[in-house]
């Protein structure tokens, strides 16, 4: 933890400005999807929507609305106005969960999996943008450091 030196208060000014690149970087993210989904014809998802897709298609199996608000750090509120919208934009379904009458499972739809390869198209787009010039090490490194970041925060 910094301290009131110079070098501390240096070292707090190189996280600052860290945490200031981090906010930046997620607004760019989100206005580069969203102009990349409407050159593609997305114009029916949002890019933090599409995150919802992307976590079902990571996990491979349908999902209830907490696991999928845990996994992108968002309230089940925020998660189940997400999972609404793209429900009634046809890109995923929600059906009973059998093991508890109380649960409802998200899963996309076939229209969701046959644009699977667009939004595999825009992710690797903006991942091979944002990250140019880069070595793999240096990939590597980076989402290390963001992952014990995250958990920091989490308290893991």
């Amino acid at each position: 933890m910094p301290d009131s030196t110079n070098e501390g208060v240096r070292l707090r000014r190189v996280q600052a400005g860290g945490y200031l690149d981090l906010a930046g970087v997620h607004a760019l993210i989100e206005r580069r999807v969203a102009a990349l989904f409407a050159e593609h014809g997305l114009q029916d998802i949002t890019p933090q929507q599409s995150n919802v897709l992307l976590v079902l298609f990571q996990e491979r199996r349908p999902m209830m609305a907490r696991e999928i608000a845990r996994q992108l750090e968002v309230s089940e509120v925020t998660a189940g106005r997400f999972i609404k919208a793209l429900d009634q934009n046809g890109w995923v379904a929600r059906r009973p969960c059998p093991d508890d009458a109380r649960a409802i499972l998200v899963e996309p739809t076939a229209a969701a999996r046959q644009a699977f390869p667009l939004f595999r198209r825009v992710s690797n787009a903006l991942l091979d943008e944002a990250f140019r010039g880069f070595s793999a090490e240096e990939i590597a490194s980076q989402a290390g450091f963001l992952h014990r970041v995250r958990a920091n925060l989490a308290g893991e």
